[in-house]
């Protein structure tokens, strides 16, 4: 070690060294040290036992010299900083990445003593890679910013200016690493700005200083990051384009470190559109679309199959075994998809192999947990899991490959690795049954990441789980808050993608809140009536309520993902409820659906409650809705209520007489889980349906729900639709003509005669932003088509636009949001919607895209229906809109009613239960 060598010579050269060293030429506390020692050596010369103190003293100054000598700052003239920059390397390749520092440290001190800002460039850049190695990031930040600095002030030289882009690269990277995906595209192209191309960059962004200076290097490296950064985003059309153009720089430079991080990129981009389309199919197949979840899986191994030869051409080139396991983990899931258990066990053991030459650094650590968690296959059922146990042979491998991680994250004190080394080993333990080592070796976890949020979380809701298998409900419960509570922080960012915990939200972060909600209700009794909640002392059913509401807020921020500006109203939910449930005599019905039942939680409008639980699991519940919804969409032979009356004796009999005493005339409901997907109106009670006794509406989140009544001073409308058959459009075909969308339109100019409309070919995005700002317009109505898919990208409107003839979510919220402040859109109508049968995901689109656009209220449909019915139902519901007696709910009910009571085909469900009204029905 050489560190001992150096000990060992400074020992026996003591004497020596240190007379040599007091002459001046040393920092000034070691020379009055050494005059200090000359002066006691004199005296010891004149002792008979001088020879033996001078031999004691020679060795205590040849300790210290071992020990100081390599970590001294700058001595003096003498001293050579370019030499310690030197020693630094030979530390860093011999892997003390710690004596490297101390090295590029004294030496920094000497450029900072002496100025030479080039020179100090570079012992800034190898700080910053050696710090961010050892997982010490901001640290590493900051000397990347400090690097840019210095470049940037010598930019006037090429290669300054070059390098100076360079170290852009590096920060966004860097970026990346901490899930700041904006602020690395922000650094390597410019703010993103909609769509904008990224050809378009900024001109001091790295990608336009490259290009300026004509660095292909420079170049390659800013388009691979830029792509990295789009697909963590979820932008992959636009990842794609970045590591295109990365791959033709790569290969016009043949440099095979390139080449291999660019395809093992472009490998890792295909294998999350795969896992993509294997969860759809996962979606579909339950709803009985078989050919869609076959057609999606197929493509899905498509991905898969690329994402292989692209790995494949990576692992050709001559690279070093640090990016060499990193794509072999990455093939490992997608040789296990594809079913090639050979090839996937081959890269495990190749994996093996190799770690004992990797170096000692935070990202050895985190490929080692990433071997792990992948010694348990991987299926298109099952296309990544965190947090499933592994495998009895899988075991054994997994116990000596953790207690390696957490012996290197201590080797190299890095406290976040360390963080999930050790909760990996408790969940290890955990697994196997052994809760009380599992318990103190989480708790460990927990306190190595007393900061890293993004890992505590894991360790508090792990502890949670112990506790509660040991019985202790109540400390469990207070490890589960105080997860959620960590969530809450970090929402904006662990909620959308991240490079060291490639999770699912279905798997990491949704069961936490529900495990939460079914250990808080055990402490319960159902059919009790609790009395208005204690706002100082909550009791465990408003705890409830507030840990729901929080997870319909996850919920939404994971579909939307890097794009949704969710802003909580961040108040009191009582206080909110309150609000809401005066003056129209408004109760709420929240629902959570657990593993093995679901619970139906009832808030009255004096803020008294109670709890019913239907006794079915998850499976079975989706089974008997989807049978529900099915027979609400026929429409070509006799309505059976029957379903409708089981799922009313479900979720609204058992508050039937609670309702009746306390004269409520509103229900909204805050669904979750499959009941997001079907209309509460047509619940039967066995003589009417439901919308006949209560105006209803649904609400993502009441945190998300303004209590604000429409204004009906100057209503108006902006009035939007397709009346053409829709040309082939690339996601979901052709789309056919709505024949009476004119007359819907025409019946909202006739109600409100203000308004505006856009029909046919002047229904395109670019006319509708230039409308929407020429006026002021509380209400716009879209009459189109419109599809609700599993992720926000499948999500979009048709319109008369070219090539693809479509308005995503995203364009509708940019467009909305560019509307005065003062006179926001307070009701967005879109009608000829659909969403999938029994697809929560796709119902988590429609009843997101009030949030996101920061409207207050979505009319909406859940199924397309014929035209003529819903040109009808407009009209009533817009004269009734006028009365300022009725909410906006009423004013629905009111339309509903009116089909039923009509005796003809429209008074069937089909024709009028998909309507729908979102967030505030006041």
């Amino acid at each position: 070690m050489p560190y001992v060598l150096e000990f060992w010579y400074g020992l026996r050269k003591s004497c020596l060294a240190f007379l040599v060293l007091a002459m001046g030429r040393v920092a000034d506390w070691l020379a009055e040290l050494g005059r200090w020692v000359a002066t006691m050596g004199r005296r010891w010369r004149l002792s008979q036992s001088g020879r033996r103190s001078r031999f004691v003293l020679c060795a205590v100054l040849g300790l210290i010299l071992g020990v100081a000598l390599p970590l001294r700052p700058s001595w003096g003239q003498d001293v050579n900083p370019a030499a310690q920059v030197q020693q630094g390397v030979d530390r860093y390749r011999q892997g003390d990445i710690s004596g490297a520092i101390a090295f590029w440290e004294a030496a920094r001190q000497s450029y900072q003593q002496q100025p030479n800002p080039e020179h100090e460039v570079v012992v800034l850049e190898n700080l910053a890679r050696a710090r961010q190695a050892l997982g010490q990031n901001t640290e590493a930040l900051a000397h990347w910013q400090a690097v840019s600095t210095h470049l940037r002030q010598l930019a006037l030289h090429p290669d300054a200016a070059a390098r100076w882009g360079r170290s852009l690269t590096e920060q966004a990277q860097l970026y990346n690493r901490l899930g700041q995906y904006r602020k690395a595209v922000a650094l390597l192209c410019g703010e993103v700005s909609g769509d904008r191309e990224s050809e378009n960059c900024a001109p001091e962004s790295a990608l336009a200083i490259a290009q300026t200076n004509a660095d292909p290097t420079g170049e390659v490296a800013a388009w691979g990051s830029l792509g990295q950064s789009h697909r963590l985003m979820g932008h992959y059309d636009r990842a794609v384009t970045a590591l295109s153009r990365a791959r033709e720089l790569a290969e016009s430079l043949a440099d095979p470190t390139f080449l291999a991080t660019v395809y093992s990129e472009l490998g890792t981009l295909n294998t999350r559109q795969a896992i993509v389309r294997y969860r759809q199919a996962n979606s579909a197949e339950p709803l009985g679309d078989r050919v869609r979840a076959e057609q999606l899986r197929r493509e899905g191994r498509s991905f898969d199959q690329q994402a292989l030869r692209d790995f494949d051409q990576s692992l050709r080139q001559s690279i070093p075994p640090a990016v060499r396991v990193r794509v072999l983990l990455d093939a490992i899931s997608a040789y296990d998809r594809t079913g090639d258990a050979a090839a996937a066990e081959a890269s495990r053991q190749e994996f093996e192999r190799l770690l004992s030459q990797l170096p000692a650094t935070q990202e050895t650590v985190l490929a080692t947990l990433d071997w792990v968690r992948l010694l348990s296959p991987a299926s298109p059922q099952q296309p990544f899991s965190r947090s499933q146990c592994l495998t009895d042979a899988a075991e054994r491998q997994a116990e000596t490959a953790l207690n390696r991680a957490v012996d290197l994250s201590q080797q190299i004190g890095d406290r976040r690795s360390l963080s999930f080394a050790l909760g990996e080993l408790g969940h290890w333990h955990e697994c196997r049954g052994d809760l009380t080592q599992a318990l103190r070796i989480t708790q460990n976890a927990r306190t190595a990441a007393e900061t890293e949020y993004d890992s505590r979380y894991l360790w508090e809701w792990q502890t949670g789980r112990i506790l509660d298998a040991q019985t202790q409900p109540q400390e469990a419960i207070q490890a589960y808050d105080r997860a959620i509570a960590t969530l809450e922080i970090i929402r904006d960012d662990i909620l959308i993608a991240s490079r060291d915990i490639q999770f699912d939200f279905r798997d990491t972060i949704d069961p936490i809140y529900r495990e939460l909600v079914a250990l808080r209700l055990k402490q319960g009794q159902p059919s009790e009536l609790l009395p208005p909640a204690d706002h100082e002392h909550p009791d465990a059913l408003s705890q409830v309520l507030g840990t729901l509401d929080s997870l319909k807020l996850a919920e939404l921020q994971n579909y939307f993902g890097d794009d949704c500006v969710l802003t909580a109203r961040n108040v009191d939910l009582s206080t909110t409820q309150t609000l809401l449930t005066e003056g129209d005599r408004t109760a709420v019905l929240s629902t959570v659906v657990l593993d093995d039942q679901t619970a139906i939680l009832l808030t009255l409008p004096d803020g008294s409650r109670q709890y019913e639980w239907i006794p079915l699991n998850r499976q079975a519940l989706r089974d008997q809705i989807n049978r529900y919804r099915r027979g609400l969409e026929v429409d070509f032979r006799a309505y059976d209520p029957q379903p409708a009356q089981v799922l009313y004796d479900q979720l609204i009999r058992p508050f039937q007489t609670l309702l009746q005493q306390q004269q409520v005339e509103t229900l909204a409901f805050v669904q979750d889980d499959i009941l997001r997907s079907v209309p509460m109106a047509a619940l039967h009670d066995g003589t009417q349906f439901l919308i006949q006794h209560y105006a209803i509406a649904y609400t993502p989140s009441l945190q998300l729900t303004s209590p604000t009544p429409l204004n009906r001073n100057n209503l108006r409308a902006l009035a939007a639709g397709l009346t053409d058959a829709s040309p082939q459009n690339s996601q979901a075909g052709a789309f056919a003509q709505l024949a009476y969308v004119g007359d819907e339109l025409a019946a909202i100019q006739t109600e409100l005669p203000r308004s505006q409309t856009l029909v046919g070919s002047e229904f395109r995005l670019e006319t509708l932003a230039a409308t929407l700002s020429s006026g002021e317009f509380p209400i716009v109505h879209i009459a189109t088509h419109g599809i609700f898919g599993t992720e926000s990208d499948d999500t979009f409107l048709v319109t008369a636009d070219t090539p693809d003839n479509k308005l995503t979510l995203n364009q509708l919220d940019q467009l909305l949001r560019s509307v005065n402040p003062d006179h926001p859109v307070q009701l967005l109508a879109l009608t000829a919607c659909t969403t999938a049968i029994g697809d929560d995901r796709a119902a988590l689109g429609l009843a997101g895209v009030a949030a996101q656009a920061g409207v207050r209220s979505v009319l909406a449909s859940l199924w397309f229906i014929n035209d003529a019915a819903t040109s009808t139902l407009v009209q009533t519901f817009y004269a009734d809109l006028r009365n300022p007696e009725l909410s906006k709910a009423k004013a629905l009910q009111k339309s509903q009613i009116t089909l039923i009571e009509s005796g003809g085909r429209f008074s069937r469900p089909a024709y009028w239960a998909p309507f729908i009204l979102v967030g505030n029905w006041l």
